[in-house]
């Protein structure tokens, strides 16, 4: 018997239900289209999902955690400047700072070359 002969099926299979219009249609209707065009134009994976990653972990790898810079300070020497020194000393942040007394002259040539 040859497929022009065949009787057509009586039973009609359903088809998928039609979206319904509700709370999430237009984003239904948005994935939908972004899915298609991302079949359409494959480089744009690279760009969306590929390229972020390989930008973070480079970034990654060029900033890793290093130790605190140390900071100078210069005390000018005078009455409290020994204090000074001690307080600084008991601060939580004492390994992160050194400190120096010195008479004004020498603390502003220090200053002006950067020291």
């Amino acid at each position: 018997m040859a497929i022009a002969q065949q009787t057509p099926p009586t039973e009609l299979k359903p088809h998928a239900a039609p979206p319904r219009s509700g709370r999430w249609s237009g984003y239904t209707h948005l994935l939908v289209a972004r899915m298609k065009e991302l079949k359409r134009e494959p480089e744009v994976i690279f760009w969306v999902f590929v390229f972020p990653l390989l930008l973070a972990l480079g970034l990654g790898i060029a900033f890793r955690n290093k130790p605190a810079d140390v900071t100078s300070i210069a005390i000018v020497s005078g009455p409290g400047a020994a204090e000074t020194r001690a307080l600084i000393a008991r601060a939580p942040q004492h390994n992160s700072i050194r400190t120096a007394i010195l008479d004004q002259a020498q603390a502003l040539q220090d200053f002006r070359l950067g020291k």
